[in-house]
């Protein structure tokens, strides 16, 4: 289902604003940074292969905006690339209420009624809006409805886009939506990640450690890290 959302989204606030001024530049961004949903600490490391990088993946570091990079690997040696939101924030539910926090300092906390429309549907309502959801596989927790991934389909700024929510048992919400994406594919050999996507460098050394990815240049320097979401 898509619908229209204004850019005072109660859910997205100030990030959707970001999100539009965003979409101008999209194109010339050549940067790869992507990232790790809200799991456990780091373990050993992994012999790098083009199975263990299979999956998506969002920056750990992002703008003061909450714009960053999201990617997927797939099985098929291709990859998508894309800029979009990333934001990672508490949640709580209160009187059937999803709590989330004040879109600015010491302003009110934000707050939606939940309706729900069988198991793996649900709505988000507010006075100023009213997101639609739909759940992502299967439902991951007995006791908790809410708990697992869920997915919403917009139109903003003359583009649709999909929006995915994770809620985390741990109280955690990872909000991310891709807003610009190139495709391309890799190849790995060794340590190497080789890539050939428009606009980004074509090689990159990486390091897989259990759900975080981290990339640099073959001659060094500053490294991106990037988690499984």
């Amino acid at each position: 289902m898509t619908r229209t959302v204004h850019l005072d989204h109660p859910m997205s606030g100030s990030i959707m604003r970001n999100v539009k001024r965003a979409l101008r530049f999209a194109a010339s961004v050549a940067l790869l940074v992507c990232v790790s949903s809200d799991s456990g600490s780091c373990a050993s490391a992994q012999q790098p292969s083009s199975a263990s990088i299979v999956g998506r993946w969002r920056s750990l570091e992002t703008t003061r905006g909450g714009i960053g990079q999201v990617c997927e690997f797939h099985s098929d040696g291709t990859v998508d690339f894309g800029l979009g939101a990333v934001v990672e924030m508490p949640w709580r539910i209160e009187n059937n209420q999803l709590i989330l926090p004040p879109e600015t300092d010491g302003g009110a906390e934000r707050k939606a009624n939940l309706k729900w429309l069988g198991d793996n549907k649900l709505s988000l309502v507010s006075e100023a809006a009213v997101i639609e959801l739909a759940r992502v596989g299967d439902r991951a927790d007995a006791g908790n409805p809410i708990i697992g991934e869920w997915i919403e389909s917009r139109e903003m700024a003359g583009h649709n886009f999909e929006a995915y929510y994770l809620f985390y048992l741990s109280g955690r919400l990872l909000f991310v939506m891709p807003i610009k994406t190139q495709h391309g594919s890799y190849t790995i050999s060794g340590s190497a990640l080789h890539l050939k996507v428009p606009g980004l460098r074509p090689e990159f050394r990486f390091e897989l450690t259990d759900n975080l990815l981290t990339l640099s240049a073959p001659e060094g320097g500053d490294a991106d890290r990037y988690a499984r979401y």
